[in-house]
């Protein structure tokens, strides 16, 4: 055995367990700090002589990246779990590779359990494994470490893609594969490279893998957020995925490294939705940029005629790195699983030292010991008693262990199917949620369309005809009009007592601005200095009324001699430049000021 060993580098080969003793080193190795590289445990399930994952091509593609152990499914893999930590077992068949650091410890999803039912499973196990390595090893750094010194630049064609691998033929015809493992971290490779691609990287012809790490365009946070300023405009319709969702905030990635925290507010009006609902980690989404300084999204006011601008490539003549899913398309039918040998742990078989031979023994056989042909001893009946106890003692207890057998044999093939069942209801329900939350996200949009379509309609019908007819000669009497007759019809009969006019005056310039500033109507200014003047402002979280800073967050509040201090509130939420309305909050009432542009922060 060369799996329990202390090593400069990983073994060469495929090590194997051969004993209980072995096993329980192994586990104290994995769980011992300062392990300098990933290691593979591969499992042989009871019954079988080989693993159902190809121990050999893991070691092949994980060099001295990595090393690769065997472990059979018999007392050696329990002496291992015993000394392993709950839920960082692995037996039965199924494979885990344990990282160099030791959060899997606690977390053991950092380790994930790959199971394998049976050889169907070879492929995809082997390639499961193989991916956990190498993102194990790149995560230690190993990779930068351990490259070959032949490595040199080299550039070439992309052939196809084939799961998590891709084809390369490089200039001078030499064959190279890119590894999605040596791409981005949790980004699949056919997001990255596309047949007919020319690429350029590090080849290693030891390996013949062509590392393309150094081309890619987006490698921090930095990068990325320049980009999107760069490419995208507020108002703008973009792609994203759903990087993590919790009941009120959503994050959705615009580029690897690049996530934006989206309220839930922003996402839907109905009180009732909670946003682990409406949304699946990984799933593609559209959302609208709103501004850019600071980067913010909104998912509310997405129209289904409106198409996306596409998504930036990760690699220079990349495909974008998101793409929506064909509507069109049915979900692929869930493929027949394999019934899958459950992992339960079989009862040892006893072991039992060979006994000597008993006199019954001997006289079945018709043999007596040379020793006592000349002199024959008389059979002791007591002793052939105790020795036939013996023997229906040890018969029942056989019966009892095969009894005992058959009944756990039938009781694995019940959960084998049980478990495949769990796997097939899991798979199509899960299909059903994605396309159920995004059948409902889309009727809530709609919804929310319609109620600001409606509420549009009915402004322009009851309010006063602005502008053509006026009341008054007077400009300041006649927005003093429009103001009280918007408090007239917004606010009911039986609640104007307890939302009156406060008293208000209107500021040097305050209705030039309203006729200056484009892209606001003059009704909607009206309508929020009525939410202004009610007091309804403070309860309208779109509104987003708050003191006006001096300058960058955490500079004083902006005040005036007389004691007065600025306000502002939002006009509009989800256009480019959008409006603001600027007022003062005096001892008497309100003063206001000015409507202004977003990025105007003058009183």
């Amino acid at each position: 055995m060369t799996g329990t060993g202390i090593f400069a580098a990983p073994p060469a080969g495929v090590s194997r367990i051969a004993s209980e003793e072995e096993a329980s080193a192994l586990a104290l190795r994995l769980l011992k700090p300062g392990r300098r590289w990933p290691v593979v445990v591969l499992t042989i399930a009871g019954g079988h002589d080989e693993p159902f994952g190809d121990a050999e091509e893991i070691k092949a593609a994980v060099g001295d990246l990595a090393e690769v152990v065997l472990m059979p499914t018999s007392g050696i893999s329990w002496a291992f779990s015993d000394v392993m930590p709950d839920l960082t077992q692995v037996y039965g068949g199924a494979g885990r590779v344990y990282p160099v650091d030791h959060d899997w410890v606690n977390i053991p999803s950092r380790s994930r359990l790959r199971f394998a039912y049976s050889p169907q499973d070879r492929r995809r196990v082997t390639d499961l494994l193989i991916n956990d390595a190498l993102e194990a090893a790149m995560a230690a750094g190993l990779v930068e470490a351990r490259t070959s010194p032949n490595v040199h630049q080299r550039s070439g064609t992309v052939q196809g893609v084939i799961g998590s691998r891709a084809l390369v033929t490089l200039d001078d015809g030499t064959p190279a594969t890119v590894w999605e493992e040596l791409t981005v971290p949790g980004v699949p490779l056919e997001r990255v490279v596309a047949k007919g691609q020319a690429v350029t990287g590090l080849y290693d012809p030891v390996s013949r893998r062509l590392d393309l790490r150094g081309a890619l365009r987006y490698t921090d946070g930095a990068s990325a957020e320049a980009a999107v300023v760069s490419a995208y405009q507020a108002g703008d319709l973009v792609l994203a995925d759903v990087a993590a969702v919790a009941d009120d905030m959503v994050s959705l990635r615009l580029l690897p490294g690049l996530a934006v925290d989206v309220d839930r507010d922003a996402v839907t009006s109905n009180p009732n939705d909670t946003l682990r609902g409406l949304f699946s980690l990984g799933e593609v989404v559209v959302c609208r940029v709103t501004t850019l300084e600071p980067l913010r999204l909104r998912l509310d006011d997405v129209d289904d005629d409106e198409l996306p601008e596409p998504a930036p490539g990760l690699l220079p003549d990349g495909p974008s790195w998101l793409r929506l899913p064909d509507p069109e398309l049915e979900p692929p039918a869930v493929p027949e699983v394999p019934r899958p040998a459950v992992a339960l742990r079989p009862p040892a078989a006893p072991v039992v030292a060979p006994r000597r031979p008993t006199p019954l023994d001997l006289a079945r056989k018709g043999a007596v010991p040379a020793s006592r042909a000349a002199a024959p001893r008389p059979v002791d009946g007591a002793a052939v008693e105790r020795e036939r106890a013996r023997v229906t003692e040890l018969t029942n207890e056989l019966a009892a262990e095969q009894a005992t057998r058959r009944a756990l044999a039938e009781e694995l093939t019940r959960l084998r199917d049980r478990a495949a069942d769990l796997e097939d209801e899991l798979a199509t329900a899960t299909q059903k949620v994605e396309r159920l939350q995004s059948r409902y996200r889309n009727a809530d949009l709609a919804r929310q369309r319609a109620v600001r379509q409606l509420k549009a309609a009915q402004s322009r019908i009851e309010q006063p005809q602005i502008g053509d007819s006026p009341a008054f000669a007077d400009p300041e009497e006649q927005f003093r009009y429009e103001v009280y007759c918007e408090w007239a019809r917004r606010v009911p009969a039986g609640d104007k007592d307890e939302k009156p006019l406060a008293d208000y005056v209107l500021a040097p310039g305050f209705l030039q601005s309203v006729e200056e500033v484009a892209g606001i109507s003059r009704a909607k200014v009206v309508a929020v200095v009525v939410e202004v003047l009610t007091g309804q402002v403070r309860h309208l979280p779109g509104r987003d009324a708050h003191q006006l800073r001096a300058g960058a967050a955490g500079s004083p509040y902006v005040t005036r001699s007389d004691g007065a201090t600025c306000w502002r509130v939002a006009l509009q939420r989800e256009s480019a430049a959008a409006r603001r309305l600027h007022y003062w909050r005096t001892r008497d009432g309100f003063e206001f000021s000015r409507v202004v542009l977003h990025d105007d922060y003058r009183p």
